[in-house]
């Protein structure tokens, strides 16, 4: 057994969810906060490829050139910008920590409003979180299961990727202490061989050498860990009725329906289109759910 599947082996427990498919369906029931957060995060990765392209030409021209100082300020006073200081050792890692930082807004932001949006669809009201306690372990824990169980169903050494760069965002803009640093590192780099047979990189590196594969991880992994938030907050057979049945007495688009005139084939193909378009979510996948949710509706204007 390599080292790979050694750990691999170790990872192995009943929680871990299924890998998700190359093709076909990411997951059955697929919440708005995780459209826009690919949205997001497909924008700000394009952005931090650009402006690493664009780093490695100034870096090469500054070296190129003969005297990196003098290029910097002939370049600045080219592009009318005023620049005190270039640090070439530096640099790459700050630029990387600049790419984290944001991918880490997109993901606070993400588990805000999945949170708020699985709370409106299931009908319930999570807790806040608390002071200190990380976005992804609230997340974690407000949602079926808990947060030990629901650590290991997005894969544990996921989640240590997660927390490593919160670590490092924090660092960066709080003071924290470098022993939390070092921990963070120390229980990610234990998996560093996974991490390098499924993307391909040789990472995580240490806060001070962080370099764009440290963010390319981050950003993929944050990507899989939504998808595994939606597939541990899809609501349940009962929690869809009950939704449909709140969407059709006051949501936007199915409380305009005519119920005292419309067929109930064209009602079902209506509320089927809803689901379809709104999460991506075919009613029909679950046995005779449409029918149940056309009956509630068609009898409760019978006793009217």
């Amino acid at each position: 057994m390599d080292e790979v599947d050694e750990l691999r082996s170790r990872l192995s427990h009943d929680d871990r969810l299924p890998a998700v498919p190359r093709s076909g369906k990411r997951m059955e029931w697929r919440y708005k906060a995780y459209d826009d957060l690919l949205q997001r995060l497909g924008h700000s990765d394009g952005m931090a490829e650009v402006i690493e392209v664009a780093r490695r030409d100034f870096i090469d021209g500054a070296y190129a050139s003969g005297d990196p100082r003098g290029y910097l300020i002939e370049r600045a006073r080219a592009q009318k910008i005023v620049v005190h200081e270039l640090d070439t050792e530096k640099l790459p890692a700050r630029a990387a920590v600049l790419y984290v930082v944001g991918a880490y807004q997109q993901l606070d932001g993400f588990l805000k409003d999945l949170i708020r949006e699985i709370d409106q669809v299931c009908h319930r009201t999570s807790r806040e979180r608390s002071d200190k306690e990380a976005p992804i372990d609230w997340a974690l824990d407000v949602l079926p299961g808990g947060k030990l169980r629901n650590t290991r169903r997005i894969w544990q050494e996921r989640y240590l990727v997660l927390e490593y760069y919160r670590v490092v965002r924090n660092a960066f803009t709080h003071k924290v202490k470098l022993s939390s640093v070092e921990a963070a590192l120390c229980k990610a780099r234990e998996w560093s061989p996974i991490y390098k047979a499924d993307f391909g990189l040789d990472v995580p590196n240490a806060p001070d050498r962080l370099t764009i594969d440290d963010f390319l991880l981050f950003t993929r992994v944050i990507k899989y860990v939504a998808t595994d938030l939606c597939r541990i907050g899809r609501p349940t057979r009962a929690e869809i009725e009950a939704h449909a049945i709140r969407e059709i007495a006051s949501g936007r688009k199915l409380r305009a329906l005519d119920w005292h005139t419309i067929g109930r084939g064209k009602a079902g193909a209506k509320i089927l289109d809803f689901y379809q378009q709104e999460f991506h979510f075919d009613l029909n996948s679950e046995l005779n759910l449409l029918d149940d949710i056309i009956n509630n509706k068609f009898k409760s204007i019978e006793r009217c």
